[in-house]
C-alpha cells in the first residue's frame, strides 16, 4: 500500500494527532489510535512499510517516503511515529496519514494516552511537552495523585495558586522600563548572558521593543526591553515608545530600572500589573542602594544579577508553589 492510499483501504477508523510541540524539538511524536488492530496494521504498512511490529517493539523506518524516523507499537491499537521535528516534515507526514484514511485531530482527545491511568494523568502527559518552564515537570507528574487524593471544587487558595502555576506553561511577561541610558539593554544582556540588545551611550539607541525568553531558576519568562521613556521630537522613537506602552500595560511584572546619572522615568498612569513593580537601582558603583529601591545592581559588571533573577522568579512563581503537592487546575 502506498502512502497515498485512499480511505477505503483502511478497514476501520484510525485517529492521529501531534503529541509534541510544533518546531520545538529535533524529533516530533505523532500518536496513532485505532479502533482495531487491523486498521492500525494497514496504516503502519502504508506510512512505514516493513515487517509487523510486536507490542512494545520499535524500529527505524522510512516514513511516508520522505523521512527516516522511528515507529513504535505501544499495544494492539496504539502506535507512535517519530519523524524529524521540522514543521515541513510533520506537515508532509500528516498529509500522508490523511491520504491513507486517517482522521487527523487538531488536539489530542481526552484519555488519549494508553500509558495513562486516568484522564488527569493523560492531560498532564499532554501538557508536559508544551510546558515552557522546566519547573512545571515535577508538578505535572504529581497531579494524578493530587487529584485522586482530593474531591470537590478547588478552593480560593488553589485557584489563586493555579493561576500562578499556569505561568510555567505559558511564560509571564516581564517588562523592563526606565529612562534612556538607565542600562536596560545592558541588563538584558547580563540576564541573557549574550548580546541580545544593542548597548550605546547615546540616548534612544533602543528604538523598539526587544523580546527575549529567559530562564530564571527553572521558570521561563518573556522579558521585554522597552525604549527609554522620555519626551522626544524624534518621530520614530516617539512611535516606538507609544507602541511599547501596550506591552507595559499587559505585563505580569514591571522592572523599573533607574540610575543616578539619568533622570528617572515616570511610570505610566493607571499601571497595575498583577505582580506589581520591582524597583531596581542600576550602577551600584555610583549610587549604592537607594532607600527607594528594592534591589541595587551593577548590570555592566554582573553585580547583583543573580539576586535580581531570584527576586523576579519569586514574584512570578513563589517558592512554596514549586514544592506544592496539591491540585493544580492546569
Amino acid at each position: 500500500m502506498s502512502p497515498t492510499a485512499d480511505a477505503s483501504s483502511v478497514p476501520g477508523t484510525v485517529r492521529a494527532w501531534l503529541a509534541s510541540p510544533t518546531g520545538r524539538g529535533g524529533v516530533a511524536i505523532i500518536d496513532l489510535d485505532a479502533d482495531d488492530p487491523d486498521s492500525l496494521d494497514a496504516v503502519l504498512t502504508a506510512i512505514a512499510p516493513g515487517p509487523p511490529l510486536a507490542r512494545g517493539d520499535w524500529r527505524p523506518r522510512r516514513l511516508a517516503e520522505i523521512d527516516d524516523g522511528v515507529v513504535t507499537r505501544l499495544d494492539d491499537r496504539h502506535a507512535q511515529l517519530m519523524p524529524h521535528g521540522g514543521p515541513a516534515i510533520v506537515r508532509r507526514v500528516a498529509t500522508a496519514l490523511r491520504d491513507a484514511g486517517v482522521a487527523w485531530l487538531a488536539t489530542p482527545p481526552a484519555n488519549a494516552r494508553p500509558e495513562a491511568t486516568d484522564e488527569i494523568e493523560s492531560l498532564a502527559l499532554d501538557a508536559l511537552p508544551h510546558a515552557a518552564s522546566p519547573a512545571a515537570i515535577p508538578l505535572l507528574l504529581r497531579q494524578a495523585d493530587a487529584w485522586r487524593a482530593c474531591s470537590g471544587p478547588l478552593d480560593a487558595e488553589e485557584r489563586e495558586r493555579s493561576e500562578r502555576l499556569d505561568r510555567l506553561l505559558r511564560p509571564a511577561t516581564v517588562v523592563c522600563i526606565g529612562a534612556p541610558n538607565a542600562g536596560k539593554s545592558t541588563l538584558l544582556n547580563a540576564m541573557a548572558r549574550t548580546e541580545a540588545a544593542i548597548v550605546s551611550t547615546l540616548p534612544g539607541t533602543t528604538r523598539d521593543r526587544v523580546s527575549k525568553r529567559l530562564e530564571l531558576g527553572g521558570v521561563v519568562v518573556e522579558w521585554i526591553d522597552t525604549p527609554g521613556l522620555r519626551e522626544t521630537d524624534d518621530e520614530i522613537e516617539r512611535a516606538a515608545i507609544a507602541a511599547s506602552l501596550d506591552a507595559i500595560r499587559r505585563a505580569t511584572l514591571i522592572v523599573h530600572l533607574a540610575s543616578p546619572d539619568t533622570e528617572d522615568a515616570a511610570l505610566p498612569a493607571t499601571l497595575d500589573p498583577p505582580e506589581g513593580v520591582l524597583r531596581v537601582a542600576n550602577k551600584i558603583d555610583l549610587c549604592g542602594t537607594p532607600s527607594t529601591a528594592d534591589l541595587a545592581i551593577g548590570a555592566r559588571d554582573g553585580i547583583g544579577i543573580e539576586a535580581l533573577a531570584i527576586a523576579i522568579r519569586r514574584r512570578i512563581v513563589r517558592d512554596e508553589d514549586l514544592t506544592f503537592r496539591g491540585r493544580w487546575a492546569f
